[in-house]
């Protein structure tokens, strides 16, 4: 049993699942949220908190003027937006508030709004030469040709290379073809009048390498006596080079562009960093909606499934008191993540999950994510050493001395521990000390499966596996396209 932190390490580290069914609900990219209440432009960030940032607005942007920034809603709170592209047309800031009343202050008294000085100078930047459209980079062919004599062209291994143009005892143009048959070699000529002979020669042995040696000498001579070589082959090999995208500047602030691997990225502060993009989808079985992330190529829940089934636990517990699901999520054990029973996929069962994707305890049109899309996203957010702090939320972790969780992109990581599941009891362990997430891979003793860690302590880990009769979180990945 594990009843120790130390122990459970040796055995192997715990891990988190993903998971939920939705109907997706996200940023659209329109700069002018529509029958939202919210105007696409405020005066300043105080002007702003007066709107409610709720699920309902979740990926809106609105243009702070007085910082010439958009600020995004995340579900919760206004952050400063990936996207920093300036709004092509923007309402006015005197634009009603939610209550429905005006914003007196931005009229003056002969009844002209101050926002029409706004839209003018809005206008003047949307007009500079910065890039409106994703920048992509550039990408150029080189072709370089060689040319060669016909028989110096022929390859020895290759026998569709020995074909050429020599003259005959005429002088007339006559072509050479050589074919494989077994053992025999076999060579065809098409004479200047368009009648051809074919002429099989058994003594080459064309199955061994020496009757190959023998056969490619005999060709090549029979190609220079007769001046083939004057013919010549051109062989020509495309190069593409992928040039990186301009250096970000401040030019380029707010740019969003696509990288060499295919990436959206967006300039801010001197560097092309990852483009997040920020949504949110409803649970067709429950109702319940869930906030989601763009990270890569890869879309993800920003939130715990929370998805009631069988052998499944409010995360966040502690003994064998359960935690708070509204929080927390809920913990399952590996079937119950396959969307299998424990009989099927438990303990010691070969979980039989066929090829593709496997939706498990997810809604349509997404997926448990395997361990190699764990690891992919584990790359995408700089690798195994910063991941940890990228990924992990700001709030409900245990401080820890040395280390600074920055949820640099919105996955929110929650510490919802672990239920270790027993046939005699069972009990919750390491709330706010770690965040584990089951993966799709099972392992082929059929006792355990893989997960992705992370702990307070830094030990972040997207491959490591442990018993499949835990309880571990689940987050969904949503199907490619």
């Amino acid at each position: 049993m594990k009843n120790t932190f130390a122990k459970m390490f040796t055995v192997c580290a715990l891990a988190g699942v993903l998971g939920a069914a939705f109907i997706g609900c996200g940023d659209d990219g329109s700069s002018s949220p529509k029958g939202t209440g919210l105007p696409a432009e405020v005066a300043d960030k105080a002007e702003l908190e007066t709107y409610e940032c709720s699920m309902d607005v979740i990926g809106e942007k609105v243009y702070v003027t007085e910082l010439e920034e958009n600020y995004e809603c995340d579900g919760e709170k206004w952050f400063k937006s990936y996207d920093q592209t300036k709004p092509s047309s923007t309402e006015s800031s005197s634009s009603k508030k939610t209550d429905g009343s005006s914003d007196s202050k931005n009229s003056d008294k002969d009844g002209t709004s101050s926002s029409d000085a706004t839209t003018s100078s809005s206008s003047a930047k949307s007009s500079s030469s910065r890039p409106t459209e994703i920048l992509e980079p550039e990408i150029t062919v080189n072709e370089t040709c060689t040319e060669v004599g016909a028989c110096d062209a022929m390859v020895k291994t290759d026998v569709s290379t020995w074909h050429f143009v020599r003259k005959d005892n005429f002088g007339d143009d006559a072509e050479y073809t050589y074919t494989v048959d077994g053992k025999d070699l076999i060579v065809t000529i098409k004479s200047a009048d368009g009648s051809t002979d074919s002429k099989t020669y058994s003594m080459y042995n064309m199955e061994s390498e020496a009757g190959v040696e023998m056969a490619f000498n005999a060709a090549k001579s029979t190609c220079k006596d007769g001046g083939g070589n004057d013919n010549k082959v051109k062989n020509c090999v495309k190069d593409t080079v992928i040039k990186a995208l301009p250096e970000c500047n401040a030019s380029l602030e707010g740019v969003i562009g696509v990288d060499t691997t295919g990436i959206k990225v967006i300039c801010r502060e001197n560097e092309w960093q990852i483009y997040v993009e920020h949504g949110s989808l409803t649970d067709d079985r429950d109702g319940q909606t869930y906030k989601t992330v763009t990270i890569g190529t890869q879309t993800w829940m920003a939130q715990n499934l929370n998805y009631q089934t069988t052998s499944s636990w409010c995360g966040g517990g502690s003994g064998t008191t359960e935690g708070n699901c509204e929080t927390y999520g809920r913990l399952y054990t590996w079937a119950a993540a396959m969307g299998k029973t424990e009989d099927q996929c438990g303990y010691g069962n070969k979980c039989n999950l066929g090829t593709g994707n496997v939706q498990g305890v997810c809604p349509d049109g997404w997926h448990v994510p395997t361990q190699t899309e764990w690891s992919n996203l584990f790359d995408a957010v700089g690798g195994q050493s910063t991941a940890g702090a990228k990924l992990k939320a700001t709030t409900l972790w245990e401080p820890k001395e040395g280390f600074t969780n920055e949820d640099a992109y919105g996955f929110a990581a929650l510490p919802a521990g672990y239920y270790y599941n027993s046939k005699y009891n069972g009990d919750f362990h390491y709330a706010g000390n770690l965040a584990d997430f089951w993966s799709a891979t099972e392992r082929s003793s059929y006792y355990t499966a893989y997960y992705m860690h992370l702990s307070d302590d830094g030990t972040d880990n997207a491959g490591l596996y442990d018993s499949k009769n835990l309880g571990l979180s689940v987050r969904c990945v949503k199907d490619s396209d």
